[in-house]
């Protein structure tokens, strides 16, 4: 096993056990809460407020949810990204790799987000007195943004994913002729980057200047005195 495969192994094995730890704490404080909301008078009402002990409690252990969960979305997106990466994987799994790692945190965002709605509704909700609305209305904000993320890489990955779905199905390898048609994009691309240094015309910036004639007259000048020098 070489330096690199060690290292590899080692940085997963440590992303499962914090991914873990972290799952199994979000479910311990779950557990804490439900044999909270059993014990007797928790459904009375906090003094001078409309709000229960449960839910104060529900909403305690919410945002150490939701804590968890945005602690761990980087090291899901981690797992995810070295669960379809492949040493050999060529560019398309590559793609596949980078969007479902980013899928996957903005996922997990996403759920972070729903649990704080749910579980802080029951102690804001009463709060707001009228004004309900901009509970729902805020966290309907808060939503759209990983949503947006979300679709923005589903978008992006359903082409290469389709692609690697045919070419397993059928058995057959990637196409040469789209690699080289590929790579003469590629080619086109830096071409088209170079062309931007000159004008309209196809005039390097340069000659548009008289920076090539100044340098022409000066080494011809220097020619010229090289030969008189010959000469003499």
């Amino acid at each position: 096993m070489t330096e690199t495969e060690s290292t590899t192994d080692a940085f997963d094995r440590d992303a499962v056990r914090s991914a873990s730890r972290i799952a199994v704490g979000a479910l311990a404080l779950v557990g804490v809460l439900y044999l909270f909301t059993l014990l007797p008078g928790v459904d009375r009402l906090v003094p001078l407020t409309p709000v229960t002990f449960a839910a104060v409690a529900s909403a305690v252990v919410t945002v150490a949810v939701v804590a968890l969960l945005l602690f761990a979305a980087p090291k899901v997106a981690a797992l995810t990204r070295a669960a379809l990466h492949r040493t050999d994987a060529g560019n398309r799994v590559e793609r596949i790799a980078e969007n479902g790692a980013a899928l996957a945190y903005w996922l997990v965002v996403l759920a972070a987000v729903l649990v704080a709605h749910r579980g802080l509704a029951g102690a804001v909700v009463p709060l707001l007195d009228g004004f309900e609305w901009t509970y729902d209305a805020a966290f309907l904000l808060a939503s759209l943004v990983p949503l947006a993320f979300v679709v923005a890489r589903l978008t992006v990955t359903v082409d290469p994913l389709s692609e690697l779905v045919a070419d397993r199905v059928s058995g057959a390898k990637p196409d040469p002729d789209s690699a080289a048609a590929a790579g003469e994009a590629d080619e086109s691309a830096a071409e088209s980057t170079e062309i931007d240094a000159a004008d309209s015309q196809g005039h390097s910036i340069e000659e548009r200047w008289g920076v090539d004639d100044e340098f022409g007259d000066a080494s011809e000048t220097a020619d010229a005195s090289d030969d008189e020098s010959t000469n003499s």
